[in-house]
């Protein structure tokens, strides 16, 4: 009998939050189990030990143990592997799961350890993200457009001016619900950052590049950069994403007859970074929309947000490491500050 059918993992390995199996560096057979694979996967230890992959993986998958066998071989090589999984439970249920295979030895008995976790939840959210991402990307905005075009002709039709009012109030919505598709493709691209990507970025081309589109957009609004310091820091397009959309939050949602931003870069030289303000006129961003920023639960029925703008913001600042900050202005209106780690070394 193989020496290997009586290793055991260390008993302290049943502590662990992720899933451990111990198998055999040829054949792939699992030779120990802890206790949450237990758990996971519905079976004890004594039922797992001596099982290949097929007996727990559905055959409605395109997985299959040939290609198990051949990520076990190539860890107890010594070439560590990584790849998603999808298992069936002894109740039938099934779960999906990402394992890390590493050659290693127990009790001196030469082996491959697996770490598994359970990602079902986290693949249900992507698929439910991709979902909407369609819906709201090519569905929605195409329904939009049409839309837009029938309100365009039958407004130019109507000389009731109370109803051309109303006809505008159509326009405008409906514009507004087209150009979420925008931000989601942003938030697309932000959600799975490739740090090649990224590069040495100064802060100050960005923010004078921004204040020149947004003065083109927004005629009826005084757009001012403010002072803008050169700083330096590794980033990608969202940086640029963040500050357009402070810049639009900052206009669209401003009461004056002529909203009023200042955009400035300055170099925190204690904190290393740079950090952009948004500065504007308008009224007070209501709290429930920044709170719901930092929280993982949903909004309820009750809430009504004014956009995505300040999510795209909020994430777009999170994947390159920074903070992202309101404040009330003086004598009114909002700041919006956005600090990003500097990308060189501030002399001291």
């Amino acid at each position: 009998m193989d020496t290997r059918d009586h290793v055991r993992l260390p008993p302290i390995f049943d502590n662990l939050d992720v899933g451990i199996t111990f198998r055999h560096p040829e054949n792939g057979a699992v030779l120990d189990v802890n206790a949450p694979i237990e758990r996971l996967y519905g079976y004890t230890a004594d039922e797992l030990r001596g099982t290949t992959v097929s007996e727990y993986t559905p055959p409605s998958t395109k997985f299959s143990e040939e290609r198990a066998l051949r990520e076990v071989r190539a860890a107890a090589a010594g070439d560590s592997q990584s790849f998603e999984w999808q298992i069936e439970r002894s109740n039938g249920e099934l779960r999906w799961i990402r394992v890390h295979l590493n050659g290693t030895s127990v009790d001196g008995v030469d082996g491959v350890i697996a770490e598994v976790h359970d990602i079902t939840e986290y693949r249900a959210r992507e698929r439910r993200l991709r979902l909407l991402s369609r819906i709201v990307r090519h569905n929605l905005r195409n329904k939009m457009n049409v839309l837009l075009g029938y309100a365009d002709r039958i407004r130019s039709a109507v000389e009731d001016e109370s109803l051309q009012s109303e006809l505008e109030t159509v326009v405008e919505i409906t514009n507004e619900v087209g150009t979420l598709s925008d931000s989601v493709r942003q938030i697309e691209e932000i959600a799975e950052p490739d740090a090649t990507k990224r590069s040495p970025t100064d802060l100050r081309d960005v923010v004078e590049s921004a204040v020149e589109r947004a003065r083109r957009e927004y005629d009826d609004a005084t757009i001012r950069l403010g002072s803008a310091a050169s700083v330096s820091v590794i980033a990608d397009e969202g940086v640029t994403y963040a500050v357009e959309h402070a810049i639009e939050n900052a206009v669209e949602h401003n009461d004056r007859r002529t909203p009023e931003v200042t955009v400035s870069v300055a170099e925190d030289r204690a904190d290393c970074c740079g950090v952009i303000r948004v500065a504007d006129d308008g009224p007070p961003i209501p709290d429930v929309e920044i709170d719901v920023l930092g929280t993982e639960v949903e909004a309820s029925s009750t809430y009504h947000g004014s956009g995505v703008g300040l999510w795209v913001m909020q994430w777009c600042v999170d994947s390159l490491g920074g903070e992202l900050e309101f404040e009330e202005n003086t004598p009114r209106g909002n700041v919006v500050s956005i600090s990003l780690p500097s990308s060189e070394p501030v002399d001291p």
